[in-house]
């Protein structure tokens, strides 16, 4: 994994592809995540530490293969009591990043580093962090809100099938009161 700038990780995001990829004067950079049929929302307030992981865990394994994965960290602060800044950027240096995440915050994940993908994950869900995570080559992308809720989006059908039937399986969304 290494850590990417904002120029580059917009640079990244504009080469990704149909699907995904867009034009700065078209999205500001951001991915493309329109509602399609091969996507999925959904909500996961009030999840559990537990649930977190096995969300990272599914999303991650859902854009597998990939040659690269880019994990693009768009808001933080949001949730102060829930960042670890240490956490993160002692995690950071361990891949020989000691740049703050304003400076670099895309992390650039390579085909054997899934694990590393899904931890990143986690702990963006844990500190309530905006961010996309983006296949390379294109295709499936997913975007967690600090609002608590996912949108994954694929480029075939049975990736999002894979990810609804793995979210209905595991019930990462806390179960309705009534």
């Amino acid at each position: 994994m290494w850590c990417v700038t904002p120029g580059g990780v917009a640079e990244m995001v504009r080469r990704a592809g149909p699907g995904v990829g867009c034009s700065r004067a078209s999205c500001n950079g951001r991915p493309r995540m329109e509602d399609r049929a091969d996507s999925v929302n959904t909500p996961f307030s009030g999840a559990t530490c537990a649930k977190l992981l096995s969300l990272a865990r599914t999303v991650a394994s859902n854009l597998e293969p990939f040659d690269q994965c880019l994990l693009w960290v768009t808001l933080w602060g949001v949730w102060d009591s829930s960042e670890n800044w240490h956490l993160f950027d002692r995690f950071r240096e361990t891949y020989g990043e000691r740049r703050p995440i304003w400076d670099a915050p895309g992390h650039l994940f390579q085909k054997h580093e899934g694990a590393d993908l899904t931890t990143f994950i986690q702990l963006g869900l844990s500190f309530g962090w905006d961010f996309y995570v983006v296949r390379a080559p294109s295709g499936n992308a997913a975007f967690f809100s600090h609002d608590e809720y996912l949108k994954f989006s694929a480029d075939d059908p049975e990736s999002a099938k894979r990810v609804r039937h793995c979210l209905d399986q595991k019930s990462v969304a806390p179960a309705k009161k009534g």
